[in-house]
């Protein structure tokens, strides 16, 4: 059977989900490859609309794909520190799933901000880790506070990549929508 049968084989339903795959896992692989300063990444925003527009099983491919692209282009680094970083994307990707998930049909503004959190403190935690396994922090509890500590500018930015990078991708969903429903003729003359 070739490609092009099996594609019209698959469900629309289907089809949709596999189309928004590739085109996130696009955009993410674009948008990262973008030079952006330490903590200003758009693979948290990813993640949240992987975790709003994807079922479970398939939210980790947008984002393993925008940060191994990044990773093979710009260079690989020490692969403890990889493993950390590539652990603490997952995991804050994943722990939206109850926030975002497809099931819930409409996204408000408050579960949309704290995912916008949630996602950069899950991120903020996980890859904290790294600088004290890898000895640059002593395992202490003062060497934990220090470490942690130092990160809080990059939590801060994480937040803010998030608001800023998932309020315009929201936002061009939630365009698409209207004009794919035939609602733009509603909102231009509410005006």
């Amino acid at each position: 059977m070739s490609l092009l049968n099996t594609w019209k084989a698959q469900s629309a339903e289907s089809r949709q989900t596999y189309t928004v795959l590739l085109a996130l896992s696009v955009l993410g692989v674009i948008s990262h490859l973008v030079p952006h300063s330490a903590g200003m990444s758009t693979v948290g925003a990813i993640g949240m609309m992987a975790a709003a527009l994807l079922p479970r099983h398939l939210l980790p491919v947008p984002v393993l794909l925008s940060i191994v692209a990044f990773d093979l282009i710009n260079g690989t680094y020490q692969i403890a520190a990889m493993a950390f970083v590539y652990l603490a994307h997952l995991a804050a990707a994943w722990s939206l799933t109850p926030v975002l998930s497809p099931a819930k049909k409409k996204i408000s503004l408050p579960s949309f901000g704290g995912a916008a959190v949630l996602s950069a403190v899950v991120f903020y935690a996980v890859s904290n880790a790294t600088p004290i396994a890898l000895g640059f922090y002593p395992n202490t509890v003062e060497g934990w506070m220090a470490c942690y500590l130092a990160g809080l500018p990059f939590l801060l930015k994480g937040v803010l990549a998030n608001v800023i990078f998932g309020g315009v991708a929201f936002t061009g969903i939630w365009l698409a929508r209207k004009v794919a429903n035939g609602d733009v003729a509603r909102l231009t003359s509410s005006q």
